[in-house]
């Protein structure tokens, strides 16, 4: 069992960088998003969508190259199908976007936010001490996303700036799972 458990974890790790690499472009996005405030609203829609469909690109690959070591690997593909399929709609219709953004945006951060709480649980269950860290940022995130869905009449200069907030917290748990997977990698090596 043991040795299974080694296996598991050995193989999960090795693709830390794919999860990094996603936290990176979120971060970037994000970032992005507040600098930029009075670009046009078409430019953010796009760019969200790339960020969305890049996002979901690294996270499909990372979810089948360790599908035989994740249990629940589905739920990550899924989570990563989700975001290309999200990104690629915001991408082809940027016209229609503009009008349900604030909605679009905040139904997705919040599905990603209880997505990554599941992935803080998949720590503690593997046996990373600091989960709670990456927990309460999900849950940070949760409530960005409720205040983008419940307040979007605060203008879009409101929702730009917490979108670009939700999008970084989003980023930097990425960031942290990954790195965390990386120390995991050097530990057993």
């Amino acid at each position: 069992m043991e040795t299974s458990t080694f296996n598991v974890v050995s193989n999960i790790i090795s693709h830390w960088w794919l999860i990094f690499i996603a936290g990176i472009v979120l971060v970037g996005i994000g970032i992005w998003i507040i600098l930029s405030p009075f670009q046009s609203l078409v430019s953010l829609c796009l760019a969200i969508a790339i960020g969305m469909m890049a996002s979901g690109c690294f996270e499909i690959i990372f979810s089948i190259k360790n599908h035989r070591s994740i249990n629940g690997w589905g739920w990550l593909l899924a989570a990563g199908i989700i975001d290309l399929l999200i990104g690629g709609y915001l991408f082809n219709y940027p016209l229609i976007t503009m009008v349900i953004l604030p909605y679009v945006i905040s139904i997705w951060i919040l599905y990603r936010a209880i997505v990554a709480i599941g992935n803080a649980l998949l720590m503690r269950s593997y046996g990373i001490r600091d989960w709670k860290r990456p927990a309460l940022i999900a849950s940070t995130v949760i409530f960005l996303a409720l205040a983008i869905l419940f307040y979007p009449l605060y203008g879009i200069k409101a929702l730009i700036f917490w979108t670009g907030i939700a999008f970084i917290c989003s980023g930097i748990f990425r960031i942290y799972l990954s790195l965390n997977f990386r120390k995991l990698k050097e530990f057993i090596a």
